[in-house]
């Protein structure tokens, strides 16, 4: 079993990816990808993530 894995984001790069999620007009893949890098940020674990964004382990996007 693999270890953690911990991702740091910094705060104005938090604030891209989240006005990334909430901006209506963003492709769906890549608020998928922004929710993916802000929840495994938060120190949520894979099947949270799968879980909250309703996507498979193996998506790609």
């Amino acid at each position: 079993m693999r270890g953690r894995i911990s991702l740091a984001v910094s705060p104005s790069d938090h604030r891209r990816l989240t006005a990334l999620v909430i901006d209506r007009n963003s492709p769906q893949k890549n608020v998928w990808r922004a929710e993916t890098v802000l929840l495994s940020a938060d120190g949520v674990g894979t099947v949270e993530i799968m879980r909250r964004t309703g996507k498979s382990k193996t998506s790609g996007g």
